[in-house]
C-alpha cells in the first residue's frame, strides 16, 4: 500500500483518504436529507414545494463543503494526535470507547447538527444564486419546529448509527 509522509512520524494510508471522502460524503448526504425533511415539516404553507434543479444544486454544494470540511477536519486529527485515523479508530474499538460514549454521540449529533443545517441552508441560497430559484419558500418557514425536527431527527440517526457501530466494534473486538 502506497504511504504519504506528513512528516516523520505521521503517515496517512491511501485507505485513510478514501475513508475520510467516504464517510463524510455519507453524512453529508444524510445531513441533507435530514435538512430538507425539516425544511419540509417546517413549511407553514401545504403542499411543500421544492424545486429539483435548485435542491439538486445545492445538495452538490453541500457534499462538496462537508467532503472538504471532514477531510481537513480528519487530516488534523491525523496531525494533532501524530495517528492515522485508521490507528485513531482500532484504539478506540479495542479500548471499548465506542461502546461506552452511544449517549454522548447521540447528543453531540442532536446539537452538533446545527451547523449541517446552516451548511444546507447556506448551499440552498448558493444553489438560488445560481439556478434563480429556491430550492424551499423560505418566506413560509415555522424555523422553530424545522430546527427543532432537525435536532431530534439528528439525535434519532446519530443513537441508531453509535448503537450499530458499537455492536460492531465489540463483536470486532471478540472475534465474531
Amino acid at each position: 500500500m502506497d504511504l504519504v509522509k506528513i512528516d516523520n512520524e505521521v503517515v496517512v494510508e491511501d485507505e485513510d483518504v478514501m475513508r475520510w471522502i467516504t464517510f463524510t460524503g455519507f453524512w453529508g448526504g444524510i445531513y441533507y436529507l435530514l435538512a430538507c425533511t425539516s425544511l419540509a415539516v417546517g413549511q407553514r404553507e401545504q403542499p411543500v414545494k421544492i424545486n429539483i434543479p435548485a435542491a439538486s444544486t445545492a445538495l452538490g454544494l453541500h457534499l462538496s463543503t462537508f467532503i472538504a470540511g471532514g477531510s481537513l477536519v480528519s487530516a488534523s486529527s491525523s496531525l494533532i494526535s501524530r495517528k492515522s485515523t485508521t490507528e485513531q479508530a482500532r484504539e478506540q474499538i479495542a479500548s471499548g470507547q465506542i461502546e461506552q460514549t452511544i449517549v454522548q454521540q447521540a447528543l453531540g449529533g442532536a446539537i452538533g447538527s446545527v451547523v449541517p443545517f446552516a451548511i444546507a441552508l447556506a448551499s440552498m441560497q448558493a444553489a438560488e444564486q445560481i439556478t434563480g430559484k429556491k430550492a424551499f419558500d423560505t418566506e413560509q418557514m415555522n424555523w422553530p419546529v424545522a430546527i427543532g425536527t432537525m435536532v431530534a431527527l439528528s439525535g434519532v440517526t446519530a443513537f441508531c448509527v453509535s448503537r450499530i457501530a458499537a455492536w460492531v466494534a465489540k463483536d470486532a473486538r471478540e472475534g465474531r
